[in-house]
């Protein structure tokens, strides 16, 4: 076998090779974004009834509630295979579910996740799932998330969000307000602002997101009733403590 033939061979068996990854890559299913969706959010949220690739694709969203998860909504993706060398899986969203809806782009890093221009709404009591203690109060109105960029690493929390809650009502209580919750991280921790829009129950408070483990969320504030609105009482009883008076100081402290 001469030189210029044993050369030609080598090329065309990395070429045959070098295909044959690139294949392979093309065609990884879509199971693949679940587990890695599953690893990187520590396994808080999955994709369930994975179709198509790990390139584009649908199926579930699910947030784990207990020992097991709980689909949310359908979702489709795309991804950029492009945005790999970058270190991420980069990934165009949208979902649809009854009152719900999904738009925005999703990261995935070694161990982080990113939401990039992202606009979600649903219906409240899907909020149960993700926050086991609001299954206590049976959450009603809807939720919007909006954030230009928020990124959450096994230690450290990065960007800003929104969260509102609209039409609120807890334990069926219906429309005791609108209030606005505002995240702005800063590294290892998350300035926390809750914000009351309008309504009869205020409640208004500062507080900050501790990012490294064990997570804990620790908010205080004060929260109060309308005048004549001795029917939400009980609700701030439930907000802040037993006490007297329309007006009360409340401290919370919550792991995650």
């Amino acid at each position: 076998m001469t030189e210029e033939l044993r050369r030609t061979l080598v090329r065309f068996a990395v070429l045959g090779v070098a295909a044959y990854l690139v294949f392979l890559a093309a065609t990884l299913p879509a199971a693949w974004l679940g587990y890695a969706l599953e690893r990187a959010s520590g396994g808080a949220v999955a994709i369930g009834d994975a179709k198509g690739t790990l390139w584009r694709g649908r199926g579930a969203l699910a947030v784990r509630s207990g020992g097991s998860y709980r689909g949310i909504a359908d979702i489709e993706w795309r991804c950029n295979p492009v945005l790999l060398f970058s270190g991420r899986l980069s990934m165009a969203l949208t979902g649809d579910a009854p009152g719900a809806s999904l738009r925005g782009t999703l990261s995935l890093g070694f161990g982080s996740v990113r939401l990039e221009k992202v606009d979600a709404s649903m219906p409240a009591a899907l909020v149960e799932p993700a926050v086991p203690v609001a299954a206590l109060v049976k959450p009603e109105g809807s939720v919007r998330v909006v954030t230009d960029s928020l990124e959450i690493a096994p230690a450290s929390v990065r960007g800003s969000a929104s969260m509102e809650w609209v039409g609120a009502g807890m334990s069926g209580i219906a429309r005791i307000g609108d209030y606005r919750l505002q995240i702005n991280g800063r590294g290892d921790r998350a300035d926390l602002r809750l914000a009351t829009l309008r309504g009869d129950l205020r409640v208004n408070g500062n507080g900050e997101w501790k990012a490294a483990q064990p997570r804990e969320v620790q908010m205080s504030g004060e929260a109060q009733i309308s005048p004549g609105r001795k029917d939400l009482e009980p609700l701030l009883t439930l907000v802040a403590g037993p006490g007297t008076g329309d007006s009360r100081r409340f401290g919370w402290a919550l792991t995650l």
